[in-house]
């Protein structure tokens, strides 16, 4: 037989063993999670990202789709990604598509909904919604202005890079130009 105190006594230890072992598993998992946040995405697999970015703005492009690009799970991805960029991937692809869309602006006569659709966007209103908030003009009043800087001999139209963190694009903007496939977007950070 056993003793009533005996057995409650072993079931205490017991419980304050279990609850000893889950802290130290949460704290080595808290530990595990904080090093893999803070280790940035390898150059190598950020210029596939970006190359993969490049060759299909005008498509759908999914976290799933730019983490299988770089090979990883969507948390890894977007966890060294913004590491690596100091943007979120979609914030990434957005200013890619609004840089895409000020090259075609200014040097084209496309309509906007056209250039709109040709940068990736479904809707005309998103399209100006996304790029009044990351240029601070419309894309029309972005595309007079760019007209006529293009034509007195001041410099030009101020570039997305430059409302940018200037770290953060930095990385980005040096993989842009060792990308044989992408070319460098026309209004990059100067190095």
């Amino acid at each position: 037989m056993h003793s009533p105190v005996a057995t409650t006594s072993v079931n205490g230890v017991y419980c304050q063993a279990i609850e000893r072992l889950q802290e130290a598993d949460g704290e080595i998992n808290a530990i595990d999670r904080n090093a893999r946040v803070r280790s940035a995405l390898p150059k190598w697999r950020l210029k596939r990202v970006i190359e993969y970015v490049n060759m299909n703005l005008a498509e759908r492009v999914s976290l799933a789709d730019m983490a299988g690009a770089a090979g990883l799970s969507r948390m890894h991805f977007a966890a060294q990604f913004r590491v690596a960029t100091g943007l979120r991937p979609h914030d990434f692809l957005l200013r890619r598509r609004i840089e895409l869309a000020q090259e075609l602006l200014a040097g084209t006569n496309q309509r906007i909904i056209d250039i709109a659709l040709a940068a990736g966007f479904q809707t005309q209103a998103h399209f100006t919604t996304v790029f009044k908030r990351l240029v601070g003009d419309t894309p029309r009043q972005w595309r007079v202005t760019a007209a006529r800087q293009s034509n007195a001999v001041k410099p030009r139209h101020r570039p997305l890079a430059e409302h940018a963190p200037r770290a953060s694009l930095g990385l980005v903007a040096g993989i842009w130009e060792g990308s044989a496939k992408a070319a460098p977007p026309r209004y990059g950070v100067a190095n």
